[in-house]
């Protein structure tokens, strides 16, 4: 005995794996009961492919449905249906028809009511094939299409019908011209006996050539038309001919001609179109236009008599305001010659304009040149005067200003920056308050006041005012100014008490010939206080190299220089 389970097998023949679990194999029982199967639990694909013969043959029958639908349609308003057009295959929020206003709905006068929509799934009849779901013409329907064949035949019958009316009019056109012809003839006193073998002849000759004539022309007519239309339009596609982009016959060019692009390859030249084959701006634009061969389209529409023609256009646009009717385009020679006549006319008015003005402000001496001493004092600018001869609406006299803002007043200062300067201080300040410090608020008259006391106690410590001597007093004549050496450190050259020792000169100088800085670098105590003595300034004075001295350069060099006679 064999511990393999045999399959179980459904309605259908289809094996089912005898491991499922019987809540899976087992049908509900609102579904009936019909075995072990699993065709509750999903949507079964059928195995049946659908070819493309059937798919049509499905597609028919829904066209001939819906045809006896339309045929059988309902003449009242049905509950449930559509209530705008009563079909009862959609409600009225999926109705797909124009929107009824509410007295012509379907539901409220139960009148027009639209046929039931039959629809079709391909997939309930079987799987559908790959080439039947990619079938453009699914559901075409032939006989839709034969009313476009019978439209362009109605067309044609109606072209055909006016060109037989046309030459049937221009044959009794003809006619009517011949007979006339004959009736002058006849009144002229011609004898038609004896020349009405010969007459008959060339009029039967003349009608041949008359309507071979026409129809020559009528041809030619025709080809140059054709070859019009042929040359002005051209494909998409790039070649020449149909329903495509329209071409202007007028930017074409030789071929060995330069063309507009490569006049100028300067990167700021005129701009070209390459689709209207048009450069509409000078390429050289800083030369003169008329020596160059090209100067743009501009310039050949705003020269010439493209000038003309659009002066002629304006004036008859304004004549046809005022009633008048004349177009520059359907009658250009009265439109000239209206031209002219207007023309003649301005220049007649101009020229009395200006004879009485000439004979109210002048002598009648048109040639007498203006006094020079007035040429410069003439002037357009309009002007009044009081009756005291004061000018009145005297033009403001024009203010320069500059890229920089002027006259702002920042931190409650009444003047600007720059307005003041302290020769003490030797700085800029605010002219209101006396404040050398830049962006400083200001304290007004007693700010200033402030300010000038500060100043005084600043500067009073470094010079000492004179001395106010008795009137009596006779060393008035002595002077009692600081001496220099209280101010600068500084005495006489003298060795005497007061004066210079040359002992301590010598060591001033040892010491400042080993305090060089060397390298550019400083000494560990340099920044320290150190009190100077006059012997330390004398040894700084003979030190010192003074650039201005010519032989300043040759301190430190063993250069010899030549000695000249």
């Amino acid at each position: 005995m064999s511990s393999e389970k045999e399959p179980k097998i459904d309605q259908d023949g289809k094996m089912i794996n005898p491991h499922n679990p019987e809540f899976i194999t087992k049908v509900p029982w609102y579904l009936g009961n019909s075995g072990p199967t699993l065709k509750h639990h999903a949507v079964q694909k059928s195995d049946h492919l659908l070819s493309l013969t059937e798919a049509d043959s499905l597609v028919q029958r829904k066209i001939q449905a819906q045809a006896s639908a339309l045929s059988t349609a309902p003449r009242g308003f049905r509950k449930g249906a559509c209530k705008n057009c009563g079909a009862t295959t959609h409600k009225e929020k999926d109705c797909i028809e124009r929107p009824r206003s509410a007295k012509t709905s379907a539901w409220k006068t139960g009148e027009n009511i639209a046929a039931d929509d039959v629809s079709l799934r391909l997939e309930d009849y079987g799987k559908v094939s790959y080439d039947a779901k990619r079938d453009q013409w699914k559901g075409y329907d032939t006989e839709e299409y034969q009313a476009v064949f019978d439209k362009h035949d109605r067309l044609e019958a109606e072209r055909h019908k006016q060109r037989e009316e046309a030459k049937e009019k221009m044959r009794e056109m003809k006619l009517n011209a011949k007979e006339k012809k004959k009736a002058e003839k006849a009144e002229a006193g011609e004898d038609k006996d004896s020349h009405s073998g010969s007459d008959s002849d060339s009029d039967f000759a003349s009608d041949d050539e008359d309507e071979r004539g026409d129809q020559d022309g009528e041809d030619f007519f025709e080809r140059d038309e054709s070859a019009r239309d042929f040359q002005g339009t051209m494909a998409p596609q790039g070649g020449i001919g149909g329903n495509g982009m329209r071409q202007t016959v007028r930017n074409l060019r030789i071929r060995e001609d330069t063309p507009k692009y490569l006049r100028n390859l300067a990167l700021d030249s005129a701009f070209y179109d390459p689709k209207s084959r048009a450069m509409r701006a000078n390429p050289f634009p800083n030369e003169n236009p008329e020596d160059l061969p090209f100067a743009g389209d501009n310039f050949v529409r705003y020269s010439g008599d493209a000038v003309k023609l659009a002066q002629n256009q304006v004036l008859c646009w304004e004549m046809q305001a005022r009633g008048e009717g004349i177009d520059v385009i359907s009658n250009p020679s009265a439109a000239e010659l209206v031209q002219r006549e207007f023309a003649d006319k301005k220049k007649k008015l101009e020229e009395t304009k200006r004879a009485a003005v000439l004979a109210k402000y002048t002598d009648g001496n048109t040639n007498k040149t203006l006094d020079p001493r007035l040429r410069l004092g003439q002037t357009e600018s309009y002007l009044e005067y009081s009756r005291d001869g004061k000018l009145l609406n005297a033009p403001q006299a024009v203010v320069y200003r500059t890229k920089y803002e002027e006259d702002v007043f920042a931190n409650n200062h009444t003047s600007v920056w720059g307005s003041f300067y302290s020769r003490a201080r030797a700085a800029w300040g605010y002219r209101c308050c006396h404040s050398c410090m830049k962006n400083s608020y200001c304290t007004g008259i007693k700010g200033r006041e402030a300010n000038d006391s500060a100043e005084v106690q600043v500067i009073a410590p470094a010079r000492k005012p004179l001395e106010a001597v008795p009137a009596g007093n006779n060393a008035a004549k002595k002077s009692v100014l600081v001496s220099r050496s209280e101010v600068y450190g500084e005495s006489s050259l003298g060795t005497g008490s007061g004066g210079l020792s040359s002992d301590r000169l010598q060591q001033a100088m040892e010491k400042n010939e080993s305090n060089k800085v060397e390298d550019g670098k400083r000494g560990y105590n340099s920044m320290q206080s150190v009190d100077v003595t006059l012997e330390d300034m004398e040894a700084y004075r003979r030190k010192k190299v003074k650039t201005e001295d010519p032989m300043a350069n040759l301190l430190d060099s063993d250069e010899l220089l030549e000695y000249k006679k």
